[in-house]
């Protein structure tokens, strides 16, 4: 049987995914719409207590040296790392695919 991963969502992930579903509901008006998302991700990121290395390391340096992982849900990134050394998955950010996502990863990790 394999491990059980702790997962952390960062406060910077929370507040991602607190605007997205925001600027869906209010915004764009389609509450509903932005729900959806909302379970969306939040089913994508419980998945990632099994088997989170099932998607690799971004390409891009100096990210990649730093273990993190990325994978699409719906039209948006989420990024994350795992630590085998406590055990845990954290999601660190959420970013809208059509990004810049080498930008943002700059201007977000240091």
């Amino acid at each position: 049987m394999s491990k059980k991963y702790n997962l952390i969502i960062l406060p910077e992930a929370q507040q991602d995914i607190r605007n997205i579903v925001l600027y869906i509901a209010i915004e764009l008006g389609s509450p509903y719409t932005a729900l959806e998302l909302q379970d969306s991700f939040e089913e994508a990121i419980k998945s990632l207590s099994t088997m989170p290395k099932r998607y690799k390391t971004i390409d891009e340096e100096p990210w990649k040296s730093k273990g993190i992982r990325r994978f699409q849900v719906k039209s948006y990134y989420i990024y994350y790392i795992v630590s085998d050394s406590d055990i845990s998955v954290k999601i660190i950010f959420v970013i809208y695919v059509r990004r810049n996502q080498e930008k943002q990863l700059s201007e977000n990790i240091r």
